[in-house]
């Protein structure tokens, strides 16, 4: 195989220029750049501090004020997903409820929930159906806590027209 001088310089060049793949395998045998996972420790870091920032929202939701609770300043977990929507249901069971849907793989009861003013024709969203999509759960979260602010505050919303699932 002959070089010429330029291949050689370009091969060179690129050898020097790479960025090494250095990457580690986790326990559930992905790969990960170390680059990748610094990142991520840092996302999780980040969110932990903004959790202490933001602790203690329960007691001060309040129907109305719903989608300006310190709830929204962060990612949250399972736990506390849970919690809010648990207290929203709570604050509101003439308008919303939770109910069983299923079950995980793992036996954990996945649940559903209904915003309802007595209607016949119903829309439904779904969402957190893929463990790394958090936006989705907290945009929709958001979306229940805003629509039950607008009933409290008498501006119309869909649950006007429509049950939601």
């Amino acid at each position: 195989m002959k070089f010429s001088l330029f291949s050689t310089i370009a091969l060179f060049a690129a050898t020097a220029t790479a960025e090494t793949n250095n990457a580690i395998t986790r326990i559930n045998g992905r790969t990960q750049t170390l680059k990748w996972e610094a990142a991520e420790v840092d996302d999780v870091e980040l969110n932990r501090e903004c959790h202490k920032q933001n602790g203690n929202y329960i007691p001060s939701l309040k129907a109305g004020q719903y989608s300006t609770s310190a709830f929204h300043n962060c990612f949250r977990t399972s736990d506390q997903i849970y919690e809010f929507i648990d207290a929203l249901v709570a604050q509101n069971p003439t308008l919303l409820s939770k109910f069983a849907i299923s079950k995980t793989n793992k036996g954990a009861t996945i649940y559903g929930y209904k915003l309802t003013k007595g209607h016949s024709q119903s829309l439904y969203f779904q969402a957190l159906q893929h463990a790394r999509e958090w936006v989705a759960g907290s945009s929709i979260l958001f979306s229940v806590a805003s629509i039950l602010d607008d009933i409290a505050n008498e501006i119309p919303t869909a649950a006007d027209e429509y049950d939601l699932y």
